[in-house]
């Protein structure tokens, strides 16, 4: 008897061999002697002494293959044994059929192996879209995280306006009722103090994206291009980087100052104070003089703006100081256009009602990005652009239906009554988690669960439902086909090797 897997079955120095399962040694020319001597049934693979052991056929021509050794001489001619060697002769004689069924064998997988191939590439094609996808996906997120920051700044910048606005309306109203209150709270600068946080937070990104932007260039530009332009904007780079260290030093200053500044703050209760119109007024003035905490505003942000201009290249810098110079969306109640305080007030409650919806609306839309950025695609993200994607299969009675990721439907031919089946949950497979599909929580069975689907996808060039069987009460099981579990040759042996090692076990053919 021809062994294929001769390794295993070399002698010992001494001339012994020893079973598969390390029971016993046994001499070697007791291998195949139609004598069962190792528990496992080892030594014999090409006879039907040992009842549990295993059959090896040889197969030339086609695919070598085991069998069970009780099927030997069964009077059945095996089918995994093309060559016929599982019958000897006594009972009934097997022709070989080894070289037309190995021809058959192969044509079928040169098929395969060109089917698998176009669903290979078509797979690559949903994955290349895919990452082009997360790559839109993050440059929007960025984006957003931006923007909200600049809404929110201007969104403090009305909501110390529209405070600066109710503090004065609120004034002159108890002043002209002479109210009895002889208690006055100096205006908070809480929402001020916050606004120059910002402020300060957006400069200092805007240097390190401009740095980014910058050193990108410088390393990647082609150094055989003689662009003037771009050799003044990385000598202007050059300079820029040798002193971004103290920027970003004189940004943290400042921030610090803020923060003690913050601090300080406190409410003023003045409980002396004279009610009498006239002090009131020249109480007012001396403070509209000074107005401390907008001109520490302007003086910090303005040295910011000011150091900025000198140290940036004048390549980049155009437009961007104008950008960051903060601005007043407000007119000063006390603008000649803008005489009446009420009419302000109107106006500037309108614009924070507006900058809150403009915020909330960026900060759902941050919301639904990240979402997506952190849904399980498949592990190259090979079904983001299969999403919602639909397919259908008419069974007679009934026309089938599954979107990926989607939901899944069953439609009566009769009536085009449609029934929800299920909506997907997870992915679920065994061997290769994303090539089994689990949709639930259908539309409840008469008397009976909520209907479900199982689908079990196997590599396809396109989208396809195969057939649909319900093994079990509302349980429907789909086949289908799709690239996107296509996977080449080389990772599928691999994958094969895989699980034959960790179970163990050889193939196996048994009769039914």
């Amino acid at each position: 008897m021809q062994l294929v897997e001769f390794d295993l079955y070399q002698p010992s120095k001494d001339g012994t061999w020893t079973c598969l399962d390390g029971s016993k040694a046994i001499p070697h020319a007791a291998i195949n002697d139609d004598y069962c001597d190792c528990s496992d049934g080892s030594d014999e693979p090409g006879t039907s002494a040992c009842p549990n052991s295993l059959f090896y056929c040889v197969n030339e021509g086609h695919i070598p293959a085991y069998i069970k050794s009780y099927a030997v001489n069964d009077g059945v001619c095996d089918d995994a044994c093309c060559d016929g060697s599982d019958e000897n002769g006594e009972l009934i004689s097997c022709p070989n059929r080894c070289k037309q069924v190995g021809e058959i064998y192969r044509k079928e997988q040169s098929s395969l192996k060109k089917s698998t191939e176009a669903g290979l590439n078509a797979k690559r094609q949903l994955v290349e879209d895919a990452q082009k996808q997360i790559a839109l996906w993050e440059e929007e997120q960025t984006k957003l995280e931006d923007e909200i920051i600049l809404t929110k700044s201007n969104l403090l910048r009305l909501q110390r306006e529209l405070q600066d606005l109710e503090s004065r309306t609120a004034g002159s109203t108890s002043k002209k009722g002479n109210s009895s209150s002889n208690k006055v709270k100096c205006k908070s600068s809480s929402l001020e103090v916050a606004t120059l946080k910002h402020d300060i937070v957006i400069l200092k990104k805007e240097l390190n994206v401009l740095k980014s932007i910058l050193g990108d260039m410088k390393r990647d530009h082609n150094h055989n291009f003689h662009d003037m332009a771009v050799k003044s904007a990385i000598s202007g780079y050059d300079e820029f980087v040798t002193r971004f260290t103290s920027i970003e030093a004189i940004i943290d200053d400042n921030l610090e100052n803020i923060n003690s500044h913050d601090d300080e703050e406190e409410d003023i209760d003045v409980d002396d104070v004279d009610n009498d119109d006239e002090t009131d007024t020249e109480a007012e003035a001396p403070n509209e003089e000074k107005s401390p905490q907008i001109e520490g505003k302007h003086s910090v942000v303005d040295m910011v703006l000011e150091k900025l201009d000198s140290i940036l290249p004048s390549a980049l810098k155009n437009g961007l100081l104008d950008k960051l110079q903060p601005k007043n969306v407000v007119t000063n109640a006390n603008d000649d256009t803008m005489s009446d305080e009420k009419a302000a007030l109107e106006n500037t409650r309108k614009l924070v009602r507006e900058a809150e919806d403009q915020v909330n609306t960026l900060n759902n839309g941050l919301e639904r990005l990240k979402k997506d950025l952190s849904t399980d695609y498949g592990v190259d993200k090979e079904w983001l652009k299969l999403k919602d994607v639909c397919i259908e299969k008419d069974e007679g009675e009934y026309t089938y239906s599954l979107c990926f990721l989607g939901d899944a439907y069953q439609k009566s031919n009769k009536d085009s009554t449609r029934t929800h089946l299920g909506k997907f949950a997870k992915f679920d497979g065994s061997d290769d988690l994303y090539k089994v599909h689990i949709h639930s929580h259908g539309t409840r069975c008469w008397n009976g669960p909520e209907r479900s689907v199982k689908a079990t996808i196997e590599c396809g060039l396109n989208n396809e439902i195969l057939d649909v069987s319900e093994p079990e009460k509302c349980e429907y099981h789909f086949r289908m086909l799709s690239p996107a579990v296509c996977k080449s040759v080389a990772d599928a042996e691999k994958e094969e090797t895989i699980q034959k090692d960790s179970n163990g076990k050889k193939p196996v053919h048994e009769e039914l």
